[in-house]
């Protein structure tokens, strides 16, 4: 009873969240009554739809998304490797630890300018959104990994796992949840990055550039139909890879 009563209240309160915001909305454009502020929610509705059946929208998403991807593999890989490296050798950590922390504390807006300097619109985006995303991913993956339950790992020694068999069979499957949740929350932030490193680089052929491009010509209900795509796109994927994590959590 308990778990059921939990999954309505799963499914109901994201709808008043949602249907909430709708009415804040509402009563917002209503009062400013100013289409260059805050469009109505008929008029942003309709540029939704328009977007929807524009081949350039389409366009600009894939290239968009495919930048995502490939900074995504490149930094949750890596990320993965050095997380790895700090379970398996304790010193490595004294490395790579502050190599993480000055990583994190670059300025994103300077480094997105630099870049520019020494790539193109198209790489700059890609290589910054790599160096956002991948120490969110190594604290999280390095988390999972020094969470392993040692007795398990113990156990499966005494059972006779060793080296490559442990790794497959007992600390991976552990660390398998984590994984999967780190897989969907890094490929939803690399996203929102990599459409905001767009901006600021003004990349041709990219939801970036149709941001840009909303805003100078005073286009507010594009530019939130577009927002609003990308914000369902982040929560699906999110959705998607959270409850693969929560199977694979019950099979183990």
């Amino acid at each position: 009873m308990k778990i059921k009563r939990e999954k309505i209240l799963n499914l109901i309160l994201p709808l008043i969240c949602a249907l909430s915001i709708l009415v804040v909305w509402v009563i917002a454009s209503a009062k400013i009554d100013n289409e260059f502020i805050l469009p109505s929610l008929n008029v942003a509705a309709e540029r939704l739809f328009a977007l929807l059946l524009s081949r350039d929208f389409y366009r600009s998403f894939l290239f968009t998304l495919f930048r995502s991807l490939i900074s995504f593999i490149l930094s949750f890989s890596l990320a993965f490797a050095l997380a790895l490296l700090c379970y398996r050798i304790k010193r490595a950590s004294l490395i790579v630890e502050p190599f993480i922390r000055v990583i994190r504390a670059l300025p994103t807006i300077a480094v997105v300018l630099l870049l520019l300097f020494w790539t193109n619109s198209k790489i700059a985006p890609v290589i910054v959104t790599f160096l956002v995303v991948m120490p969110t991913s190594y604290t999280h993956l390095s988390e999972a990994f020094f969470s392993i339950d040692k007795t398990v790992v113990e156990a499966g020694k005494v059972d006779g796992a060793d080296g490559l068999n442990l790794s497959t069979r007992v600390e991976f499957p552990l660390i398998a949840p984590a994984f999967l949740s780190g897989i969907g929350s890094g490929i939803s932030l690399n996203f929102k990055l990599m459409v905001a490193a767009e901006v600021l680089a003004q990349t041709a052929n990219s939801i970036g550039y149709l941001l840009n491009t909303s805003k100078v010509y005073f286009e507010i209900a594009d530019m939130m139909a577009i927002v609003v795509v990308a914000v369902i796109f982040s929560v699906i994927i999110e959705k998607i890879f959270t409850a693969l994590s929560r199977k694979t959590g019950s099979w183990r």
